[in-house]
């Protein structure tokens, strides 16, 4: 039998596999030690046993279906229940040697000095779970908050995003981002995030397609002991983990229909109610959720709940393609540039014009997150200073291609005249800095005119102040 000289060896083992244990004493500390252990997914708690049948650790013992006893008796004579570690939290010396004289030599026994001192092991531990969520929740909110140009740059449907966002972050209401993969709507949600009255609060992020279809109502509310094969334990459902923050549910539009169900409760009133369970939980929470499917064209599908719709579609905010706000590309580029630069370890501090024009150019189907794949790519191809456009996808270099045959040569002669346009600006835009009167004089035109096709096409100068030709 093991004693008090080996209790800190034994303590490690409940971080090695999972050990059922028996806690003696459902008082003030043994009410403790259920509540930490409960908390700890390498504990199984097998019983509590007590004469007091009003103690506390046995009250809270039976609202989560864990078995009480008034001796232990009837869990040692148990041999299905495989019990590894039984703690006496009585702080009672002489019941502590009555137990230590009549114990199993299999089992190990903890109490006294050592019962307090796993009693302090595991809060330590829970603390510091605690506290490295909260850094790493820091770290994330740090790392997004370096990112605004992404979000918005200098398109003008971007800046009214940046409107929306400023009015909807302060309010408690529900916000639907809308757009195509790539297009940044998790960063939105973290500029809403960050600028709400919750901003210090807990920020859950859950992506809805990560889960398989079985076990995302366990993941998204908990299960209780014995709800399902393997539920072993109770389990704190991610909406839980959100109360008093903000969750973020993103890819909504690929959730069934079940799930929608249970989603519109929980956004209607707040309710959730772990698998498993009778009882449910009221949880307040800001939520923002996004999508990059056509939610209105999937309710007339009934693919999606008309109810849920219009639930979500509070305050929706819908994100363009980066193929419609091209003016962001420069300045984008440079950006990502700037953290392919970090990353890799390397002086690549420039893109050429050539090259600048094979990105603006290019559609990008995979939005802003591919643009910064193309240039975190030739970052790592350029042996140089220079990003040139051998450096670039195939694809990429061969974008300035505009003519479509099937629309006629009235479209195809506007299309080329206004790349052409668009090309000739940003090069001298590029060459000048964003000076615009060198940038005229260069293209030897009117400032004038340059300043009205700068307006054509939407181009603003302040993105190639920095940008190095």
């Amino acid at each position: 039998m093991k004693t008090d000289a080996k209790y800190e060896n034994e303590v490690s083992r409940l971080a090695d596999y999972q050990s059922n244990i028996l806690i003696i004493g459902g008082g003030k500390g043994g009410n403790s030690l259920l509540e930490l252990l409960m908390e700890d997914r390498t504990s199984n708690i097998v019983g509590v046993v007590d004469l007091n049948p009003d103690a506390p650790g046995v009250s809270k013992a039976k609202n989560f279906g864990i078995p009480v006893s008034k001796t232990p008796k009837a869990f040692l004579s148990d041999a299905d229940l495989n019990i590894d570690i039984v703690i006496d939290a009585t702080g009672n010396a002489k019941m502590y040697e009555e137990l230590k004289s009549s114990f199993p030599t299999d089992i190990t026994l903890i109490g006294g000095k050592a019962a307090k001192f796993v009693w302090a092991y595991i809060k330590s531990n829970k603390n510091n779970r605690i506290l490295k969520r909260k850094y790493h929740s820091l770290k994330e909110t740090l790392n997004e908050s370096q990112n605004e140009e992404m979000i918005y740059g200098t398109n003008p449907v971007m800046q009214q995003v940046r409107e929306l966002i400023n009015q909807v972050a302060p309010t408690p209401a529900t916000v639907l981002i809308l757009g195509e993969t790539g297009t940044g709507k998790e960063m939105v949600a973290s500029a809403i995030q960050g600028s709400s009255e919750v901003a210090n609060d807990t920020f859950i992020k859950i992506n809805c397609t990560a889960f398989p279809h079985d076990l995302l109502e366990s993941e998204l509310f908990g299960h209780v002991k014995g709800a399902f094969t393997g539920a072993s334990m109770d389990k704190e459902g991610l909406l839980q983990k959100g109360h008093k923050g903000t969750i973020f549910l993103d890819e909504i539009g690929d959730v069934s229909l079940d799930m929608q169900v249970k989603i519109l409760r929980f956004l209607q009133f707040g309710e959730i109610r772990p698998v498993g369970s009778t009882k449910t939980k009221v949880i307040n929470a800001r939520v923002i959720a996004a999508t990059n499917k056509d939610l209105e064209e999937m309710v007339k599908e009934s693919k999606f709940r008309k109810d849920l719709f219009y639930r979500l579609n509070t305050f929706t905010i819908d994100l363009p393609p980066l193929r419609s706000r091209k003016e962001d590309i420069p300045v984008l580029a440079y950006l990502f540039l700037n953290k392919a630069m970090a990353k890799l370890n390397k002086k690549v501090s420039s893109i050429s014009s050539s090259a600048m024009e094979c990105l603006n150019e290019y559609d990008y189907p995979g939005n802003i997150r591919e643009l910064q794949s193309i240039v975190e790519r030739a970052v790592i191809l350029c042996n140089g200073s220079t990003i040139k456009p051998d450096h670039l996808p195939m694809m990429v270099q061969t974008s300035n291609d505009v003519y479509k045959y099937e629309l006629g040569l009235s479209y195809a002669r506007k299309s080329v005249n206004d790349q052409f346009e668009r090309q000739a600006l940003q090069h001298y835009l590029i060459k000048s800095r964003g000076n615009v009167s060198r940038a005229a004089e260069l293209a030897k035109t009117p400032r004038r005119t340059f300043y009205r096709l700068m307006e054509k096409h939407k181009i603003n100068k302040d993105p190639y102040k920095d940008i190095k030709s």
